[in-house]
């Protein structure tokens, strides 16, 4: 059963970075890149005591970070917050990262999907264990830094009881981002009945491009088509003048 988190979980303090550094290579245009990789290390020593109760709930790597009813972290950022008949979901992030879900070849498994923020040099100096070498450390000065992405569910009868207020969420509505305290005005990011775009007044440009656009088409086809067939007959009405003397009216 998943952990309650009505209220937005605040790590203890001493808490510190429970990381490991590693390198990962990805194709860019044909090209490898080599990146380098802080992952957030669950097998870290510290990391459970750091984390809320409930967080490693169930067998699988998918049920990890699962809370419900639950609001994400405190500062930390929603993604991809969405509603059906039934209830409530989103992604929780850390503040300044974003939502990456599926995401190269991580680590490990466990960290998927993930938040990630990059940074170039001169950002930030973080020193971590190698991947490769337990009893080792590295320095991370640029590249990407990865946790694993909270998930929360609620249902409308629990927003009573949660904080900070979320915003009303009817059925099909969706929200790519969003943080606490923003407004979210009546009618935005509904998804008009299945039509997944999440963005106000998209559901008429929708019917526009997939049938008004093919229409003006085939009009503008059947126009010049017309013309054409117009231009044939007055030139054969020329020549047919021609070929007894006479010029047509």
């Amino acid at each position: 059963m998943a952990t309650v988190l009505t209220t937005p979980f605040v790590q203890p303090s001493g808490c510190t970075l429970a990381v490991e550094l590693t390198t990962i290579t990805t194709s860019a245009l044909g090209t490898p890149t080599t990146i380098t990789v802080l992952a957030s290390n669950a097998a870290a020593p510290g990391f459970p005591s750091c984390q809320p109760s409930g967080w490693n709930t169930g067998a699988k790597y998918d049920d990890l970070f699962t809370f419900s009813p639950a609001v994400c972290p405190q500062d930390w950022t929603y993604f991809e917050m969405s509603s059906t008949k039934h209830y409530s979901a989103a992604y929780c992030c850390a503040s300044g990262f974003g939502f990456s879900g599926e995401w190269y070849a991580l680590p490990t498994s466990a960290l998927t999907p993930v938040c990630a923020r990059t940074f170039s040099a001169g950002e930030t100096t973080i020193t971590a264990p190698l991947v490769s070498r337990t009893d080792a450390t590295g320095t991370f000065t640029e590249g990407v830094i990865v946790h694993r992405a909270w998930h929360v569910t609620w249902a409308e009868s629990d927003t009573a009881t949660m904080s900070p207020s979320l915003p009303p969420l009817t059925s099909g509505k969706y929200l790519a981002r969003w943080e606490p305290g923003q407004a979210v005005p009546d009618g935005w990011y509904d998804r008009h009945n299945g039509d997944n775009s999440g963005i106000r007044g998209w559901s008429s440009l929708l019917y526009f491009t997939e049938i008004g656009v093919p229409l003006i088409g085939v009009a503008i086809l059947a126009c010049g088509a017309w013309l054409c067939i117009r231009r044939r007959r007055k030139h054969r009405a020329r020549q047919a003048a021609g070929n007894i003397g006479l010029r047509p009216k």
